[in-house]
């Protein structure tokens, strides 16, 4: 006995869920913004400078946030720390910038093990300006298909299957 079109498609869903990563991880898209004020992550020259932002990705969810510098700022420098999504979505990572100096420029990138999160130019200024944040979203798009785009799949060939019987 030939097995029928059903089950033959709760193979092909199951098979595509697995392929997917909705039956285990998944490799979704993820969208991030940093704190800032005019477009710009504003920092002061100090030993404690934070950088903050959102994600919306998973609470306890580690992200690398990478500042370099860029443009005339000498000397050129590359930090990196890692920062804990929070419960609300948000991280922080604190940096050592005493060295710094109030017009430094530098590119602040967050990024997971597998795609970048949210991208900004900042700049060091000096004390007695504010660090006034306003939130800017950077989209990216991660690999794979999305959670949502695999289930809405699977519904589509559930009810082809469904209409051909």
């Amino acid at each position: 006995m030939k097995p029928s079109t059903s089950s033959r498609l709760v193979t092909v869903a199951i098979v595509l869920l697995a392929v997917t990563g909705v039956a285990g991880t998944v490799a979704a898209d993820a969208d991030g913004s940093l704190t800032t004020m005019n477009e710009t992550v504003r920092v002061h020259a100090v030993e404690n400078a934070t950088i903050e932002g959102s994600a919306d990705l998973s609470a306890g969810t580690t992200v690398s946030v990478r500042i370099q510098s860029t443009d005339d700022t000498s000397p050129q420098f590359f930090k990196s720390a890692d920062a804990t999504v929070g419960e609300d979505g948000t991280f922080a990572a604190e940096f050592d910038l005493a060295d710094l100096a109030p017009g430094d420029s530098f590119s602040v990138t967050v990024a997971t093990d597998t795609s970048t999160v949210a991208e900004a130019e900042g700049a060091v200024v000096a004390a007695d300006e504010p660090v006034t944040p306003t939130a800017t979203a950077t989209e990216t798009t991660g690999p794979g298909l999305g959670p949502v785009a695999a289930v809405s799949a699977l519904a589509a060939a559930a009810a082809a299957a469904h209409r051909r019987s």
